[in-house]
């Protein structure tokens, strides 16, 4: 079996997908308004509870092939694997955000979205 290419994004490339991933993160974050609101009222065995999975699972299937990764159903978080200065990190977007500003930094609990080098905020200067 042939080993899979790893897919990395420069910021240009991910900002360049974003017109389709925002596609498909609207109808995810839908979806799963649905699912909760079905869950709710017939729990987590109905045919409609069924359909709307597969429709996620298909949505989820159609980030992966873009070469991103869909991390919040609700939000609509995405990462986009990448490397910045020699690091490699996840850009970081969300559904209602107009391009990639952020990325992820550090991995498990310690994970935490941070502004990309160059957008952070100017600190404030200290009173002398």
């Amino acid at each position: 079996m042939a080993a899979q290419s790893k897919i990395s994004f420069t910021v240009e490339e991910a900002n360049r997908t974003l017109p389709l991933v925002r596609s498909i993160v609207v109808d995810v974050a839908e979806r799963w308004g649905d699912l909760v609101k079905v869950r709710e009222e017939y729990g987590n065995s109905s045919p409609e509870h069924d359909r709307i999975l597969r429709e996620l699972a298909e949505y989820i299937q159609e980030l992966k092939v873009i070469g991103c990764h869909l991390k919040d159903f609700e939000k609509g978080l995405v990462d986009f694997p990448a490397t910045i200065d020699g690091k490699e990190v996840f850009l970081s977007w969300q559904l209602g955000e107009e391009d990639i500003r952020h990325m992820v930094k550090g991995e498990g609990e310690a994970s935490r979205r941070v502004p990309l080098p160059g957008l952070e905020q100017p600190s404030e200067p200290s009173p002398n």
